[in-house]
């Protein structure tokens, strides 16, 4: 596992993405997934996958968003974070209720059953449950 605060790509993207500098936070990402690629876990490649997402999606591009949220689902398909991240960007400038409500009825599926192996990392079942309810509370008042 790597620690992405050690790159300095990661300590460039994420304050280009807030302060709206895109093609900045585009490229950096992009350097960063490519030098952790090899060695970094699934979680932490899918949740570079979903930054990326959100940057594409800031600059107006749902399809290469949504693309990018694939992507990440496919690389760490046992994480019910990974689902839960997914559905709160798809509330966020994506706008897409429904597919939201999709990923955390996934992401709830996936804490109830045995393909979810919790680590000594992961937050206790009763935070993902609570983060759940409050994002589909959020997706069913659109």
């Amino acid at each position: 596992m790597v620690n992405l605060s050690e790159f300095p790509e990661y300590l460039a993207a994420v304050p280009a993405a807030a302060a709206g500098d895109l093609a900045s936070a585009r490229s950096s990402f992009a350097l960063l997934f490519a030098r952790i690629e090899a060695e970094a876990g699934s979680e932490q490649l899918a949740f570079v996958l979903l930054l990326m997402a959100d940057v594409e999606a800031q600059a107006g591009n749902a399809e290469k968003a949504l693309s990018l949220h694939e992507r990440a689902l496919a690389i760490d398909n046992s994480n019910p974070l990974t689902r839960l991240n997914c559905a709160k960007s798809l509330l966020g400038r994506l706008n897409n209720s429904a597919l939201a409500l999709t990923r955390l009825q996934e992401a709830e599926s996936l804490l109830a059953s045995s393909a979810w192996h919790p680590n000594g990392q992961d937050m206790p079942r009763q935070w993902y449950e609570q983060q759940i309810q409050a994002a589909r509370q959020r997706a069913l008042a659109v």
